[in-house]
């Protein structure tokens, strides 16, 4: 047999006995159809990821939903789609993404860093604080879950018990000015100088001072310590313009409302706000702040603002109702009241307000039940009648 003929053969007979183990033919379709899918998804993440990283949270919301919709095992996509609900001041919405990804399986530090910075922004610390917590153990290595979990422990006034992690920790982060400067912040709410004075120097090593002093006066805002604070960070925002460090300007503008300087947190969140309209929580603390000096023209335009995102949000629906009390429009500051408290039971500035607006209303009865739930009601969650 001519060699190029016995090849054929050979070749033939492969293709027959492979083939009788091929899948029929609308399996092969399927799987084939499956694989398309599937590089699709790949480059929806990678589009995703690039509209992510641009700030185009509304864009990469719709492509990382594709990504999801086309692979669901895509556990990336999940949560970056995630985080941009959360850029876009729809916490709900995140939580629901994060909720897919555990009910197809799917777990990883990313999405307990994730699943933190939600409960975080509820003001659910020590909920927060946990899943850092699985986050850090499934990935020990990364320094901003060590860094979130650490800032979640002085926030919950745990300052003493962070201060040893980071003096044990602080090897594993070398290049990181953060967690060096981080542990020099927590020295200082400590008030150990000295310490501080080594960690900050180290910081110093790998970064400029500014960006050391920012993070130690955030770290002061989170710590409620507003003067200092405003002291620390006052220098840092002086050197941006409008398009700087929106976290500085919310700490600074929410410190400010806190000592009762309502003109200067409204100076502090103008610009920057009127620059940045995607910026949820900024458009809050300016309508608040408005709310404050009676400039009730610029409060309702920034609410208007975010109420085109987050129209349900709790801080969302507290603020225009209190809009509504000082315009002295009590019916409607009440009906804001009665659904964010129907959505939200344990909101006791929602309670407080609510009575403010039922004494206007000739409703002392009402009003004195709110201000009991305040006051010993909202642990036990006993809701007034």
């Amino acid at each position: 047999m001519h060699s190029w003929l016995g090849r054929a053969l050979a070749g033939g007979i492969l293709v027959f006995s492979a083939g009788c183990h091929r899948p029929a033919h609308p399996e092969a379709k399927q799987q084939a159809e499956q694989r398309w899918k599937e590089v699709r998804a790949r480059v929806k993440l990678q589009l995703g990821r690039q509209q992510y990283a641009g700030g185009l949270f509304e864009e990469a919301t719709d492509t990382l939903a594709e990504a999801v919709s086309l692979d669901p095992r895509q556990l990336e996509a999940y949560v970056l789609l995630a985080r941009a609900n959360l850029e876009r001041a729809k916490p709900a919405t995140a939580q629901q993404v994060l909720d897919a990804a555990r009910k197809a399986g799917l777990d990883s530090a990313d999405l307990h860093y994730t699943q933190g910075v939600l409960f975080e922004q509820r003001d659910q610390i020590d909920a927060a604080t946990q899943e850092y917590a699985r986050a850090r153990a499934m990935d020990p290595g990364n320094a901003d879950y060590f860094i979130a979990y650490v800032e979640c422990l002085v926030s919950a006034n745990r300052a003493a018990e962070a201060m040893p992690l980071l003096d044990e920790n602080l090897h594993r982060f070398d290049e990181s000015f953060s967690v060096a400067a981080l542990a020099g912040h927590v020295a200082t709410l400590l008030g150990d100088d000295d310490r501080a004075g080594v960690y900050f120097a180290r910081a110093s090593v790998v970064d400029d001072e500014s960006v050391i002093a920012e993070q130690h006066g955030l770290l002061l805002a989170r710590a409620g310590r507003c003067e200092e604070a405003v002291a620390v960070l006052g220098p840092v925002a002086q050197q941006e313009d409008a398009e700087g460090s929106g976290a500085v300007r919310r700490a600074l503008a929410t410190c400010e409302l806190a000592l009762g300087r309502a003109v200067a947190a409204k100076g502090r969140m103008l610009d920057y706000a009127h620059a940045h309209p995607d910026d949820a929580a900024a458009q809050i603390i300016l309508a608040q702040a408005a709310i404050e000096t009676d400039d009730l023209a610029t409060a309702d335009r920034a609410l208007a603002v975010v109420e085109q995102r987050a129209a349900n949000h709790a801080a969302v629906s507290l603020t225009r109702a209190a809009w509504h009390w000082r315009q002295g429009e009590y019916p409607a500051a009440a009906s804001h009241l009665y659904d964010l408290v129907e959505r939200d039971p344990e909101n006791v500035d929602a309670y407080r307000l609510l009575a403010e607006v039922l004494l206007r209303q000739n409703q002392p009865d009402a009003a004195k039940q709110c201000l009991e739930y305040v006051r010993v009601g909202a642990s036990k969650n006993q809701r007034p009648n």
